[in-house]
C-alpha cells in the first residue's frame, strides 16, 4: 500500500536527521545496529488519516504510537513479535538508499501468546512467511503482536541505509481498563482523579493538533449567553467538534463510559493553554438559574466536568477547590471528573486553575449536559 507521496517521505527524513536524542539499539534484543527515536511530530501529523484507512480493516484501532528508525550495513531485526499494545503495526519505508533488496518477513504461522522458547519454537516461525520488500513510500502491515517477524542482516555498503517508519494501534480489550477506576474520589465534591487516563501520545497529538487553532479564551456572558473575554479567565484555547477525528472520538467514547452520559450529550472538547501567570479564577461550571442572560443554557445545564491533564507544568497550574480545601496536581495524562447534579454552591464545585509559576500547562476539558447537546 501507498502511504506517503515523495515529498512527505523527504520531509520525514529531514526531521529525522536534525533530531537529536536518537536511541543507539545495540542494547536491544531484537535490534542491532540501527539508531531510532519516538513519535515524530512529523510523523504524529498523518496519524488520522491514516489511523483512519487501519480502521476499515480494523474497526475500534486505537493509535498507540509511531516509532523512526534508521538501519545501516548489518542492521538486523531478530524474529520476535510486538509488546503488548502493539496489535496491529504499519511498516513504510522512508529512504532506501541501497540497491539491496531488504524484504520484511511475516510468517504465517500464528503466535498464541504462550512461552516461547527460542531454542526449540523458533523453527516452525521460519518455515512459512510472506516475504515484503518496501520502496520508499510504501507500507506493509500486519498484525505484530499475532504473527512473528523479522529481516536478514543487511547487506549494503557503508555510505548506504534505509530509514523506515512504523506506525502501532492496539485493539479494544474487552476487560475493564484500569482508567476507568478511579485513583482517588472524593464525597464532597463528588469527584475522582484517574490516572494515565491518556497516554503520552494522545497527550502529545491533542497539543500539536490545537496549537495553530488557540485563541484567547472567552466565558459565556451573563448578559446575553454569548462569548466574552474575562479578565478571571486569561487562557488560550479552541474546541474540537464533537467527533471531530478518530482520537476525539475515542476519548470522548472513553469518557462516556466512566461518567455514564452518553456522548452525543457532552459538548466538544475544549484545549487550553496556560502560561506563566496564566489562571482561572475560582468558578463554577454551571449555569446559574437566577441569572436571567443565561436562560438557555440553564435549560440544559451542564451537569458534570471531566479535565485531562495533557502535560505537567514545571510550577503552579493545580486545580483547586476552594470551598472543599482539595487542590489536584496537574499530571500529564491524569484526568479529573466533577459532577454538579443540581445547580447550587452546595455541590462543593467552586473551582479554578491556579496560575502557572514555571513553564506552561495544557489541559482538556468535556462539559457534560443533563440531555443531548
Amino acid at each position: 500500500m501507498i502511504v506517503f507521496s515523495s515529498d512527505e517521505c523527504a520531509e520525514i527524513v529531514r526531521e529525522f536527521d536534525r533530531t537529536d536524542g536518537k536511541l543507539d539499539e545495540n542494547s536491544q534484543s531484537f535490534y542491532k545496529n540501527s539508531v531510532g527515536i519516538g513519535n515524530l511530530p512529523t510523523t504524529l501529523k498523518h496519524v488520522n488519516r491514516i489511523t483512519q484507512d487501519i480502521q476499515k480493516k480494523y474497526p475500534g484501532a486505537v493509535f498507540s504510537n509511531t516509532y523512526t528508525r534508521e538501519y545501516r550495513k548489518g542492521s538486523i531485526l531478530g524474529i520476535h513479535t510486538d509488546r503488548v499494545g502493539l496489535d496491529i503495526t504499519l511498516s513504510v519505508c522512508l529512504e532506501k538508499k541501497t540497491p539491496v533488496a531488504w524484504p520484511l518477513y511475516i510468517s504465517k504461522q500464528l503466535y498464541n501468546g504462550g512461552d516461547w522458547d527460542p531454542k526449540t519454537d523458533t523453527e516452525k516461525y521460519l518455515q512459512e512467511y510472506t516475504a515484503y520488500d518496501m520502496s520508499e513510500g510504501v507500507g506493509s502491515m500486519c498484525e505484530g503482536r499475532k504473527f512473528p517477524h523479522w529481516r536478514d542482516p543487511l547487506e549494503c555498503e557503508e555510505d548506504e541505509r534505509a530509514i523506515y517508519v512504523f506506525y502501532h494501534w492496539t485493539m479494544p480489550k474487552t476487560e475493564v481498563e484500569p482508567a476507568t477506576r478511579p485513583s482517588v474520589s472524593f464525597n464532597s465534591p463528588n469527584a475522582a482523579v484517574y490516572e494515565d487516563f491518556l497516554s503520552e501520545v494522545e497527550c502529545a497529538l491533542l497539543i500539536w493538533m490545537a496549537q495553530d487553532r488557540l485563541k484567547r479564551s472567552t466565558v459565556v456572558s451573563n448578559e446575553d449567553g454569548g462569548a466574552s473575554v474575562n479578565e478571571n479567565r486569561t487562557s488560550h484555547g479552541m474546541s474540537f467538534a464533537v467527533g471531530e477525528n478518530s482520537l476525539i472520538k475515542h476519548i470522548e467514547e472513553k469518557i462516556s463510559k466512566i461518567t455514564g452520559f452518553p456522548v452525543e450529550n457532552g459538548e466538544g472538547i475544549q484545549i487550553l493553554r496556560y502560561q506563566v501567570g496564566q489562571e482561572y479564577k475560582p468558578h463554577f461550571d454551571y449555569f446559574d438559574p437566577a441569572i436571567l442572560g443565561v436562560a438557555d443554557q440553564v435549560k440544559n445545564n451542564r451537569v458534570c466536568t471531566f479535565l485531562m491533564y495533557l502535560n505537567t507544568p514545571k510550577g503552579g497550574g493545580a486545580t483547586i477547590f476552594p470551598d472543599a480545601g482539595i487542590e489536584v496536581a496537574a499530571k500529564r495524562g491524569n484526568a479529573l471528573m466533577f459532577s454538579y447534579p443540581t445547580a447550587t454552591p452546595e455541590t462543593k464545585t467552586l473551582h479554578g486553575g491556579a496560575p502557572v509559576t514555571q513553564g506552561e500547562k495544557w489541559i482538556a476539558t468535556k462539559w457534560i449536559r443533563s440531555n443531548k447537546y
